[in-house]
């Protein structure tokens, strides 16, 4: 789990909380209390303390910037062409640096032998994640915003799914946690409100207010959907 993305402390715990925490537990002082103490000692393996969290966030902090853009320097900058998916995606890296929103992108594209694959992305940790070249997750946002490369459909995504051999396979982020994904299509919760979001485009219950769907078009990437959400601060 990377701490870059926990702006305070109480970030980091709340990300340990789960649906049935906020369901059977309203208030959040307590929730947290019963995650530091249950955590901090065996559940689901060994929560940090204030000041390991601190000391681990300044060392991955250093980390990157030796590979890094430098300064305020975004990927977006880069951005050489009239692609309207580019357009979006340099549009909100800023809100998505400075933690306003987060967003979700559904991207379907052709695999090297002509197959269709498809993912839905969190697309604030992917371009944090390819400031660092050596990252798991890299990826050469650069050379996607010059044109140079293209951004495809990863197994590391939140849900990739293969439509040739019908396999769909999910992954948390840093950002959102897969929650209930057969009622739904794909019900998520951002880790920094506890927000269940919905991305089914023909489900109508509740949690898809808790995103905005827009849609565009571009030679390249075909009907890209965006998924905003807004994060609300937790007291």
């Amino acid at each position: 789990m990377s701490l870059i993305n926990f702006n305070k402390y109480e970030d980091y715990v709340d990300s340990f909380i789960t649906i049935k925490d906020i369901r059977y537990l309203g208030n959040i002082k307590v929730q947290r209390k019963l995650i530091q103490n249950a955590c901090g000692k065996s559940c689901l393996g060994s929560l940090l303390t204030r000041e390991q969290f601190h000391q681990r966030k300044d060392k991955e902090l250093i980390l990157l910037r030796p590979r890094g853009i430098c300064g305020s320097q975004l990927f977006g900058d880069y951005l050489n062409n009239n692609d309207e998916v580019l357009k979006q995606f340099a549009i909100r890296e800023k809100k998505l640096v400075e933690k306003q929103m987060s967003t979700i992108v559904y991207l379907v594209m052709r695999s090297k032998k002509g197959l269709e694959i498809s993912s839905f992305l969190d697309l604030e940790q992917s371009l944090r994640e390819s400031r660092c070249q050596s990252s798991l997750d890299y990826v050469d946002w650069r050379g996607i915003f010059e044109g140079r490369k293209k951004l495809m459909p990863s197994r590391n995504h939140l849900s990739y799914f293969d439509w040739y051999q019908n396999r769909v396979s999910y992954k948390n982020s840093d950002n959102f946690r897969v929650g209930n994904k057969r009622a739904h299509s794909l019900l998520i919760i951002h880790v920094g409100d506890h927000k269940m979001c919905c991305v089914n485009a023909t489900c109508d219950c509740e949690y898809t207010k808790n995103v905005s769907r827009e849609t565009y078009f571009s030679p390249t990437y075909g009907y890209v959907i965006f998924f905003d959400h807004i994060i609300r601060r937790i007291n």
